[in-house]
């Protein structure tokens, strides 16, 4: 995750938003007052009631309304007129009927990962469902309380209460009706293989070791992971390895030859050559200027 943003909107009585596209975000809605309805896309729509969050993963266009049949206002109209001022919807007369934060989590462009594409279109965390999610239900609290103070690094806290909200909430859906890589998620053996990739990708792995880690033939393993997580074992290592090197390349000072090690490869040169046959440049070009390829 590269980037988050967090406001506070307040929805007005007869208020509509409609909050654009935005590819590889993660948008969420956690009401603090009142309620709400959403809806994403032309499909997905829920009241969003006190206590409970929505969140959006595939970056859907959506609609945040106290009355459904009030014509939308777009999010950028709002801020450029002024509207928006320090995360409050100003203006109108009526009772105030909602208070949401709001926010998004980046995710690097040039890194597709399986898992964005098996989330469905709308999260949403009901009050109803909290009380068997602990974990959840003490990330809102803290959301609420960081949002209410505002104080030095809200935001950087806020992000990381999200992501652990995610993360759980991912969590649920591998165990109950997940699909493509949540369904490899929640089954043991292809699980067993992709937590050995994740917490060592400087292993020399090969389809054998990642079979062998799964219980499973080498034969079997290669063909249920490619139809769950959506590519061959060794397409995700790549995937993971250059990841985890993008990140080294922007949040470390780390030479080329550790940065390398780290991420399995022997060398820099192969590095080198692997980085920029995926991104289309090196990667001591990358990290003079990360934000040039970061969206593609």
């Amino acid at each position: 995750m590269d980037r988050s943003s967090i406001s506070a909107p307040n929805l007005g009585g007869g208020a509509a938003v409609h909050v654009p596209e935005e590819r590889r975000h993660i948008r969420f809605h956690l009401a603090l007052a009142g309620a709400c309805r959403l809806s994403v896309g032309a499909s997905a729509a829920i009241e969003l009631a006190q206590g409970e969050l929505a969140l959006v993963p595939n970056g859907a266009a959506q609609i945040l309304a106290t009355d459904p049949s009030a014509q939308p206002i777009s999010l950028a109209d709002l801020i450029a007129g002024g509207a928006l001022r320090g995360g409050v919807l100003a203006g109108g007369e009526r009772p105030l009927r909602a208070v949401l934060v709001c926010g998004f989590l980046a995710f690097d462009e040039a890194m597709p990962h399986p898992l964005m594409a098996s989330l469905p279109a709308l999260i949403h965390l009901r009050a109803a469902d909290l009380g068997a999610e602990p974990w959840i239900t003490a990330a809102l609290r803290l959301i609420e309380l960081e949002a209410s103070l505002s104080g030095p690094g809200a935001h950087a806290i806020l992000a990381r209460l999200v992501e652990i909200i995610l993360v759980q909430a991912t969590r649920r859906l591998s165990a109950t009706n997940g699909h493509g890589f949540l369904r490899a998620l929640g089954d043991p053996r292809l699980s067993a293989a992709l937590r050995a990739v994740h917490q060592d990708p400087a292993h020399p792995w090969r389809v054998g070791d990642l079979a062998r880690a799964a219980g499973m033939s080498r034969t079997r393993f290669a063909a249920r992971f490619a139809v769950e997580v959506g590519i061959p074992p060794m397409d995700y290592v790549t995937g993971w390895r250059l990841t985890k090197a993008r990140r080294l390349l922007v949040d470390t000072g780390l030479g080329m030859a550790e940065i390398a090690e780290r991420c399995g490869y022997a060398s820099v040169p192969s590095f080198s050559r692997r980085f920029k046959e995926r991104f289309g440049i090196g990667p001591g070009a990358f990290r003079r200027s990360p934000d040039d390829f970061t969206e593609r």
